[in-house]
């Protein structure tokens, strides 16, 4: 898998924004769910809205989700570009997974410690 270091360091932070069990529980919500509200994040989350405006800031700020306003609500939706480069990143480590499962000829044999002195024919 090759990328620009860019693209290297985009993927680098969108995992880490994600690797928050609360962030990566409010994006599974928000797959679920589809746009949400911040009232109803914090129902389904249970996560008391303090933390939740802290988090859905560091999942804006990522930019991983989209906020439409509506009067005074502000709602919240799944930004699918994102989502596509991560699904992209981890479906091409997959197919070099299945690429990687092929078998391998074995390793060449190792000297060890005393090999040099072993005598092979």
């Amino acid at each position: 898998m090759t990328g620009t270091m860019h693209d290297i360091a985009e993927l680098a932070e969108l995992f880490r924004v994600l690797g928050h069990e609360t962030r990566l529980g409010l994006v599974g919500n928000l797959h679920d769910r589809g746009e949400s509200s911040v009232g109803q994040l914090e129902a389904y989350s249970g996560v008391g809205q303090p933390a939740l405006s802290q988090q859905l800031a560091v999942l804006r700020k990522a930019e991983l989700v989209l906020t439409r306003r509506e009067a005074k609500q502000i709602h919240y939706r799944i930004n699918p570009s994102k989502i596509l480069l991560l699904k992209d990143f981890l479906a091409a480590l997959a197919l070099d997974e299945v690429v990687l499962k092929q078998p391998l000829s074995p390793p060449p044999p190792t000297a060890g410690a005393a090999g040099f002195a072993r005598i092979i024919s």
